[in-house]
């Protein structure tokens, strides 16, 4: 899944809420954050997606990958999220379960 990301977001609440993520929901394990600034997101995605893709680990417990293409404080970015195979069928609530994560006012600065 690929959804875009507003500007200004911040990496280092957004890193905190992939970890807040598998607190609110453990059976997903362990999660990889990635960020990576970037002049274009969307060229970057194909490479993004592979790099996910490669980082997921079954027996490291490694089920969900995100990397983050921060075009920059004024550009918004995108954020490409991969799921290991035995928990795919929770993709549609992990964007949710995310953005429930970012909001949780620990990580509100």
């Amino acid at each position: 899944m690929t959804v875009q990301v507003r500007a200004g977001l911040g990496v280092g609440r957004l890193a905190a809420a992939m970890d807040s993520l598998v607190e609110l929901h453990p059976e997903l394990c362990r999660t990889g954050f990635a960020h990576h600034e970037v002049t274009d997101p969307a060229a970057a995605t194909p490479a993004a997606l592979a790099a996910a893709e490669a980082g997921l680990d079954l027996r490291a417990g490694v089920l969900v990958q995100a990397v983050w293409l921060d075009a920059g404080p004024d550009r918004s970015g995108r954020m490409v999220l991969v799921l290991h195979d035995i928990v795919a069928d929770r993709l549609p609530r992990i964007l949710p379960w995310l953005v429930q994560a970012w909001k949780q006012p620990a990580l509100v600065s």
